[in-house]
């Protein structure tokens, strides 16, 4: 169908005249009502309620008019992309990512990327939080894919997406086993007081890390005196540990569902709602972006919010019936194991 029938209802739904939409397509009334009986014809339907003054969309026409703004929108998007190839974009892009980010979205961006832009050099420049942000201020990245930080404060940053941070524990964990695990998910965690994980073991990754942020600023906020048995600098090996029995582990949402651990785990919440880390791309506020960064962007964002893999699923917090073990019973049991 071509782009011309898009507008001609588009108009006429706009103004509910069929002489009004004509004006402003700068063609006849008569032209345009022959071209919409005839479109109505080759569709099998009408699209618009002539019965009524001023005349409607049908049932059938609100959704032409859905469906066809959706064709629209990725026709511009596609000759938005083809005339940036055309373009021969060239020049080099330097990104910084921390590991697991990197190894998680970047097969799906880059080789996209480098099919449109074929002339620009992608650099991925992989590390911590702290090293990324230093390397951002020097000039040695240009922009930085990470969890917002008020440290950050100095640079421009633009949301991708907001994930939601779960405390994971072994499901045989005394606190764990004292609950009927049944409807238990990483998309299903239930809501647990902050006091009973306090003076428990756990995994965490190193301060320099977003998780290894977050796990010791919920360490502080509820006062949880943690005993750290183990400092990592990989979220998966943390998530694989405390999957083996060796403590308890903040993690995003995704990872459990992502990767293979060592025995089955529990998942709850101390916050409700439950806490949420957002995650987006830093660059510099008085450094303008190359157009090979911007390009970048605008690719890496393309390829997030079409790629159903790298979805962040939705997670839905159960309050679940009292443990069968008192505070008093698990704490003395967790000091005897």
């Amino acid at each position: 169908m071509q782009t011309t029938a898009y507008e001609y209802v588009f108009a006429i739904a706009k103004h509910h005249s069929i002489s009004k939409a004509a004006r402003e397509l700068c063609i006849t009334q008569p032209a345009l009502t022959k071209y919409l009986k005839r479109l109505e014809e080759d569709l099998g339907t009408q699209l618009f309620d002539r019965a009524v003054i001023p005349i409607s969309l049908t049932p059938a026409g609100k959704k032409f008019v859905e469906k066809a703004a959706l064709i629209l929108e990725i026709e511009r998007s596609l000759q938005y992309d083809l005339n940036q190839i055309s373009t021969d974009v060239r020049g080099k892009v330097t990104v910084g990512m921390n590991t697991e980010f990197c190894s998680n979205t970047i097969p799906y961006v880059l080789p996209e990327f480098r099919f449109r832009y074929p002339e620009i050099e992608v650099q991925i420049r992989e590390g911590h939080n702290r090293l990324l942000f230093d390397e951002l201020e020097s000039g040695k990245v240009d922009i930085v894919y990470s969890a917002y930080s008020m440290s950050a404060m100095e640079f421009t940053y633009d949301l991708i997406y907001s994930e939601p941070i779960l405390l994971a524990m072994p499901a045989d964990h005394p606190l764990a086993s004292s609950m009927d695990l049944s409807n238990n998910s990483p998309l299903t965690p239930y809501y647990i007081k902050p006091e009973l994980v306090r003076n428990c073991d756990f995994i965490v990754l190193i301060p320099e890390q977003g998780m290894g942020a977050i796990a010791r600023d919920m360490f502080h906020k509820y006062n949880l005196n943690p005993n750290i048995v183990m400092e990592t600098q990989k979220h998966e090996t943390a998530m694989r540990l405390a999957s083996a029995g060796m403590g308890m582990v903040f993690t995003p949402v995704r990872t459990p569902l992502r990767i293979p651990l060592v025995k089955p785990m529990a998942y709850f919440s101390i916050e409700n709602p439950i806490f949420t880390r957002s995650r987006g791309v830093y660059y510099s506020k008085y450094v303008p972006l190359s157009e090979a960064a911007r390009c970048f962007i605008h690719v890496f964002n393309e390829v997030y919010n079409h790629e159903s893999s790298l979805k962040i699923p939705d997670c839905h917090l159960i309050i679940p019936p009292p443990p069968q073990l008192t505070i008093y019973n698990f704490l003395h049991a967790k000091r005897a194991a």
